[in-house]
């Protein structure tokens, strides 16, 4: 099924810039929590491993709004 025909492309952009934020907000707490736990290797590194995994679903949910233009 293409789950994508079943939603308008304002439902799609609102759906994606929601996510975003959401990405972002989460990326911004785990970067707090890198600096909190900077005496913490094994804290540091999950912090990194998470800000990666949300770089990534940024930047192809960005990619997503790209693809549907300016509105």
């Amino acid at each position: 099924m293409d789950y994508s025909s079943l939603l308008t492309n304002d439902q799609k952009r609102s759906i994606l810039e929601q996510r975003i934020s959401q990405f972002a907000t989460e990326a911004y707490q785990h970067q707090l929590n890198k600096e909190v736990s900077a005496s913490n290797p094994e804290a540091v590194q999950a912090a990194n491993d998470a800000l990666a995994i949300l770089d990534n679903a940024i930047t192809v949910h960005q990619d997503e709004l790209a693809k549907l233009g300016a509105k």
